[in-house]
């Protein structure tokens, strides 16, 4: 027969409370237009043939030089002028401004609650087994 403890009572109702107020705070996250920007930004990418064509490029003159393959400057040149031609395409450049702004709401929320907690809260986060 298992006993609970008044303690251990307190401490699962206060981890409900917790994992709720977790919950509530990720939706709140996720419909500010910082995030949805975000998430729109990184959808246009996935779905932007040219940006997909040239991080594919990138990745084949990356794994060539990681294996020593054919002429290393040749590889380097290419992946100088691919790096610049990703950069210049509008949907990631859009990303990176829409991440930048989510990044920016992040910090602020992290900072709200790290002064309301006492502690620092991003560096105290738990982090998943999934997302870092």
């Amino acid at each position: 027969m298992e006993v609970t403890t008044m303690a251990e009572t307190t401490m699962s109702m206060h981890e409900a409370e917790v994992s709720r107020a977790v919950r509530s705070l990720s939706m709140v996250l996720r419909a500010t237009p910082e995030l949805q920007a975000f998430l729109k930004a990184a959808q246009a990418i996935e779905a932007d043939t040219t940006v997909q064509g040239l991080l594919r490029q990138i990745h084949t003159h990356q794994f060539a030089l990681q294996w020593s393959q054919d002429n290393p400057a040749d590889h380097s040149t290419a992946l100088k002028k691919l790096r610049a031609d990703l950069e210049a395409q509008p949907s990631v450049q859009a990303y990176y401004q829409a991440e930048q702004a989510a990044h920016e709401l992040l910090q602020a929320v992290d900072a709200l609650i790290s002064t309301t907690a006492g502690v620092d809260f991003a560096a105290n986060a738990k982090r998943s087994c999934c997302g870092g």
